[in-house]
């Protein structure tokens, strides 16, 4: 049972020392003396030293005596030493199938080896293959191409999850509606990992977790939205076992893939993890360093202990120093289910890596009755409790989501552009992304789309083509990823760089450039990494329009529901108690019991915008808005913003 899904080739570049001047004590607030010991041991070492460990697989006849797992063995038989670090994983402990005995079983004897490592002065090091939270299918990748298929003639297909967490956030936020059925079932399994380790906290047994790995991957389910949306996810994850359940036994590991290191938006805040670490295979008999992925994370992650957390051959220990590179951890993935992972790397490798002085094995551990847990340097700031929990303050419901349905046909080289002209001020946002789904076809089985703004010039005449630098986005036929563009800046025709004016945008525009594609794609939540709404797609008046040369080959712009049917504009119910609309004379109140980003607009009878009254952040409390302008007539005024949606019909006389 090889889960996993596909190498990453990383070439050398200059490396940089291991950054020291980590943080003095873990992250988590009250952490218990066990998993205060834990990160000393792994900070005091960090730089000079690299702990080893091998992950786990296959449990069928497994006792309870860590030394005696066939991982364990395969380790100790090509190196002659046991590793300090064992990986288990919560691989059948959430999910469809998680309540079989099977199942049960399986996680049990992780818990019980977990136990036994700790007891012998060793480090259990916990990794979560999320299944489906919604129970629909035992599965936790999120695409055919990545859950693969039984036999090589691909007849059988193995099952895969099209859940979507963002369900639970209210509509066009990332703010948790906590009444959703998504959000149950998601916080339903975070509670059961909860208290998996709540037991092992009674005990005296700290550990490493690390939730949500490979994030910034599109396939596990976890990662096949925003970074804004997976931050989100993480936090709860942390936020809830540790404030809501009393999980303080941890050393939290945040694994981000090699394409999103320099992307803020997946990041969820230094104050959440300890641990920052990466996914590397190189080819069997590779023992390099990895010292790009190093160099680029020291520069990245400032601060934090860096560790290669999965890995196929291991860096050997003379690289690695050679390099400036010295990793905290490796963990080669097991060699058991025949995915020979540790044979990838050579009897005679594991032997003078095990025997060196700056690699840690069991036997070099110091025993955890024994260890004092001090750490040099200054502490750093924890995370604070910003989920609720318990029954919905806002009072919201969960709404159906949109996404916006684009048919292109035959495409030439000029391609095809979609524009949008209600851009909010997005100052201090760095990235925008979105999620597509490729449903058409090309010579080329994929599509390319980039992302650009227009520069208002109604005050000075400075109409500006600003496109995102990144290099656009290629989903493959059939295919679902979310895009992430850099808007920080743009070039002119020159080739010089000049900040986008993100404060002053008149319109956003999606491009498809790709010559001979033909059929649909469908766009859901552009966002920014600072959680501004440039459009979720959830009403009419939120789809792009077709720009004036593009017309010939757009056949159509529609909202649609998950399944690709189409959606009427539906009236949303107002929310007790959040916000109220008041019509006196010409003149509109809005009134609204908190504050946040609104978006206050004005329909005709039949679904059509006629004009937005408002769009960007209100305070709580009342706010007048003038509607002399408008022709005599009946509307729909509908305020929309985070954790409220309220409509009111009017008379304009």
């Amino acid at each position: 049972m090889k889960i996993k899904l596909a190498t990453v080739a990383l070439g050398l570049v200059a490396a940089v020392s291991a950054n020291a001047a980590v943080c003095n004590a873990p992250i988590t607030p009250n952490a218990t003396d066990a998993a205060k010991k834990l990160y000393s041991f792994i900070a005091n070492n960090y730089g000079t030293k690299t702990i080893s460990g091998v992950m786990t697989g296959n449990m069928d006849g497994a006792s309870d005596k860590v030394k005696e797992h066939e991982d364990v063995v395969a380790v100790y038989t090509a190196g002659g030493k046991y590793p300090a670090l064992v990986g288990f994983d919560f691989l059948f402990a959430t999910g469809k199938d998680s309540k079989g005995s099977w199942q049960r079983s399986y996680t049990n004897k992780t818990l019980a080896l977990a136990e036994d490592l700790w007891n012998q002065g060793g480090i259990p090091a916990f990794t979560w293959h999320w299944k489906d939270p919604s129970d629909s299918v035992e599965a936790f990748y999120a695409s055919q191409n990545a859950a693969g298929y039984e036999d090589e003639e691909k007849t059988k297909p193995k099952p895969y999850t099209t859940f979507n967490f963002t369900k639970a956030f209210m509509p066009g936020t990332t703010t948790w509606d906590t009444l959703s059925t998504t959000y149950k079932q998601i916080v339903s399994d975070i509670d059961e990992i909860a208290d998996i380790f709540l037991g092992l906290q009674e005990k005296g047994v700290a550990a490493v977790f690390r939730p949500l790995h490979e994030l910034g991957g599109t396939w596990f389910w976890w990662s096949t939205q925003s970074g804004a949306s997976f931050a989100a996810l993480y936090k709860l994850v942390y936020e809830r076992m540790v404030f809501k359940k009393g999980v303080h036994n941890l050393v939290w590991v945040w694994n981000p893939e090699k394409s999103v290191f320099t992307t803020t938006s997946w990041n969820p805040g230094s104050s959440y993890y300890d641990v920052a670490s990466v996914d590397i295979y190189n080819k069997a008999n590779d023992h390099q360093s990895n010292a790009s992925a190093f160099s680029s994370m020291t520069t990245q992650f400032p601060g934090k202990i860096l560790a290669l957390s999965e890995n196929g051959p291991i860096p050997d220990v003379t690289n690695m120093h050679n390099d400036n590179a010295v990793w905290s951890w490796w963990m080669p993935w097991y060699e058991s289910w025949s995915s020979g992972f540790v044979s990838q790397t050579a009897n005679s490798v594991w032997q003078q890596n095990l025997s060196s002085d700056k690699i840690i094995t069991l036997d070099k551990m110091p025993g955890w009755a024994s260890y004092s847990a001090t750490v040099s340097g200054e502490a750093c700031a924890v995370a604070t409790e910003t989920s609720k929990y318990d029954g919905n303050p806002n009072g919201a419901v969960e709404t159906p989501n949109s996404q916006m349905k684009v048919t292109y046909k035959t495409l030439d080289k000029n391609g095809a552009n979609i524009e949008f002209t209600t851009v909010p001020d997005l100052t201090g946002a760095t990235t925008a992304s979105v999620k597509i789904t490729n449903n058409g076809t090309s010579p080329d089985d994929g599509v390319w789309i980039g992302l650009a703004f227009v520069r208002n010039g109604m005050a000075d005449d400075g109409w500006t083509w600003e496109m995102s630098p990144s290099d656009g986005c290629w989903i493959t036929t059939g295919a679902t990823a979310t895009c992430d563009f850099d808007i920080t800046q743009y070039k002119d025709d020159d080739g010089v760089s000049h900040p986008t004016d993100l404060n002053n945008l008149f319109s956003v525009t999606l491009m498809v450039a790709t010559v001979g594609f033909s059929g649909s794609v469908t766009f859901d939540n552009l966002v920014t990494d600072n959680g501004k709404v440039i459009s979720s797609f959830d009403t009419d008046a939120e789809l792009f329009k077709v720009a004036e040369q593009s017309k010939a080959v757009v056949t159509s712009i529609e909202r649609v529901d998950d399944s690709g049917k189409p959606q009427a504009i539906q009236v949303r119910k107002t929310i007790r108690g959040q916000s109220s609309l008041t019509l006196q004379g010409n003149s509109l109140s809005f009134t609204t019991a908190r504050s946040g980003n609104v978006s206050l607009d004005v329909f005709d009878l039949q679904g059509n915008r006629v004009t937005s009254l408002y769009k960007g952040a209100l305070s709580a409390g009342t706010h007048q808005f003038s509607l002399s302008d408008m022709a005599r007539g009946s509307y729909l005024v509908r305020a929309k913003g985070a954790g409220l949606s309220a409509t009111k019909r009017i008379v304009i006389k």
